[in-house]
């Protein structure tokens, strides 16, 4: 008598917790990957733009100003590039099931996010140094780039603190 009334109990509780940590982890890496890949997209959007007005594919008088601002806003669209390839690959892994702990996996990821982010900002700086030795006068546009560029690293962080409560 007492082995069936076991067998209409349901599973272990430490089954559940690791099937509900898992789908918690998976719901919150897919929304990081479509925010990243959004941020990835927006960047090159924002950099098409300045092109455009500036007349850039024409050779406009507009080119010589924005390109060291269009170069410095491609430093932040390469870390969001290489953030979501990150994001991708977690999400893959806990898809096939091989991530032995989801919290662990969050916070590798929300590590990577951060290095990224300290990438790139150094990556702006060393970018604003270079267009100031090699063409004075373009500082200001490379400086303007380099700050829409750092909102990336915002986006970085607001998706970190998304990691942070999935993982509690």
């Amino acid at each position: 008598m007492s082995g069936s009334s076991q067998q209409g109990a349901g599973p272990e509780p430490g089954v559940v917790d690791l099937e509900v940590r898992a789908a918690l982890a998976l719901r919150a890496v897919t929304r990081v990957v479509a925010i990243l890949a959004a941020t990835a997209f927006a960047v090159g959007i924002v950099a098409v733009g300045v092109a455009a007005m500036a007349r850039v594919e024409e050779g406009g008088d507009g080119a010589q100003i924005v390109m060291p601002g269009i170069s410095v806003l491609m430093v932040g669209q390469l870390a969001a590039l290489v953030a979501t390839g990150l994001a991708v690959w977690v999400l893959v892994r806990l898809v096939r099931r091989r991530v032995p702990d989801p919290a662990r996996a969050l916070d590798g990821l929300s590590r990577a996010l951060g290095l990224c982010s300290r990438v790139l900002l150094a990556g702006c700086v060393v970018a604003i140094v270079v267009w100031a030795f090699l063409r004075p006068s373009s500082v200001l546009s490379a400086v303007v780039g380099a700050l829409v560029a750092a909102q990336v690293a915002v986006v970085f962080g607001v998706v970190r603190g998304v990691l942070k409560r999935a993982r509690t």
